[in-house]
């Protein structure tokens, strides 16, 4: 019988952690379930009759100053209705998000809660509870060595890693993208945040994006992304570069504090905005919506829930942009949308947007866990199509780089 405890995991990455990667997202953790865990109930807001924010901790933070480890709550709030501030609990969960730093932070949904008197009372019902689990089986796996799994790279170590993600801060500094858009809590707001929660992008989006950016906000026509592959480019970023500037924007976090010589970087002073938006202004490009087909479009029509959305989002030639009833720079178009970010990270995000994405200019819509499930199938939907190829997105490239002097 074994007892899961996230404690002794953390605790061993942290030692292990080179200290020039910073905050580190673990990818192999999220999504795993925890049972049983003792937790300290630190914040709780409730707005409007509705539980708004959840925080738990390892520890009481009035008495154990020694280490911060705590995480966030998404999904599984409504559980915490009754449950005062201040108190010691038992939870089930499933981690989404971790940074790994002097403690280690993160965010959950929670789907079991049980509140005690104090923590000794906690860990003997946790005790309890344990014990009174049948034993499981030791699992037997036997598998025949393939091909592919002979030639399998060796994985990367932590040292690795943590290199790596430091290659792609400094690729970040260098190029200067916090001129437009903020990256670990600091940096222009000129662009969309850099910044989140959970894991974001289908797989290869971002560093096929960074490769050739294509415009997908119909609204913004004052601001474009440089083509950081063009010879121009300052710096020039390479393929492996920008492959690593990739892992870099997807596994560290905006929660914790960046090392000090990046905290010193002069953002302010960069002329990057006005510079592209120079270059759109000489060099205009328009949005094309993607063709809808008549099913899809009834699809659209169908559903309430989407329709919603249409007040700030374009959706293809459907809804094109000068027919949205309140349009905003930072939206982009719902189908494009839909095409670079993940299924579960659209559900979050719709849940509650400035939880997911801090700052995000999206409110939060309050809808139904009915509704919610109606924009994940239709979501899902969509992807499939997108898929097979029975919709052709419209990418319209940014060719707008500095003109050569040569």
């Amino acid at each position: 019988m074994r007892i899961v405890n996230v404690w002794i995991g953390l605790a061993c990455l942290m030692v292990l952690l080179p200290q020039s990667a910073g905050a580190l997202v673990a990818g192999e953790r999220p999504g795993i379930h925890y049972a049983d865990q003792v937790l300290f109930l630190e914040k709780k807001i409730v707005e409007d009759g509705r539980v708004a924010w959840i925080t738990l901790a390892y520890e009481d933070p009035r008495t154990s100053r020694d280490c911060r480890n705590f995480f966030d709550v998404l999904g599984g709030r409504e559980l915490f209705a009754d449950i005062p501030e201040k108190s010691w609990l038992l939870v089930d969960f499933e981690l989404r998000s971790l940074v790994v730093d002097s403690g280690f932070s993160g965010d959950a949904d929670v789907t079991s809660v049980l509140a005690c008197n104090d923590y000794n009372a906690c860990c003997r019902d946790r005790d309890r509870r344990t014990a009174a689990k049948p034993a499981e089986p030791p699992a037997v796996v036997e598998e025949t060595p393939t091909q592919d799994k002979l030639t399998k790279k060796k994985p990367s170590t932590l040292d690795e890693v943590g290199d790596r993600l430091l290659i792609g801060r400094r690729l970040v500094k260098a190029a200067r993208c916090r001129g437009c858009h903020t990256l670990e809590g600091f940096g222009a707001e000129h662009a969309p945040s850099l910044t989140w929660r959970r894991h974001k992008y289908e797989p290869n989006w971002l560093a096929d994006y960074l490769a050739a950016p294509y415009r997908m906000r119909p609204a913004m026509n004052n601001l474009m992304m440089l083509a950081y592959t063009s010879p121009n480019a300052v710096p020039n970023l390479q393929p492996a570069e920008l492959e690593a500037v990739a892992d870099y924007l997807q596994q560290l976090a905006w929660m914790t504090s960046p090392a000090k010589d990046f905290r010193l970087e002069p953002w302010q002073n960069y002329n990057c905005f006005d510079c592209h938006a120079r270059l759109i202004k000489e060099k205009p490009l328009a949005f094309a919506p993607t063709p809808i087909s008549d099913s899809l479009s009834e699809k659209v029509s169908a559903s309430a829930a989407l329709r919603s959305c249409l007040a700030c989002h374009a959706f293809g030639d459907q809804q094109p942009v000068d027919k949205l009833a309140a349009p905003m720079a930072l939206a982009p178009d719902l189908l494009l949308a839909v095409e670079k970010l993940h299924i579960d990270y659209l559900q979050a995000y719709l849940e509650d947007p400035g939880y997911v994405q801090p700052g995000s200019q999206m409110p939060r819509l309050n809808l139904t866990e009915a509704q919610l499930l109606e924009l994940r199938q239709l979501f899902k939907s969509l992807k499939e199509s997108l898929a097979a190829g029975e919709i052709k997105p419209v990418h319209r490239y940014y060719r707008m780089e500095k003109e050569s002097t040569q």
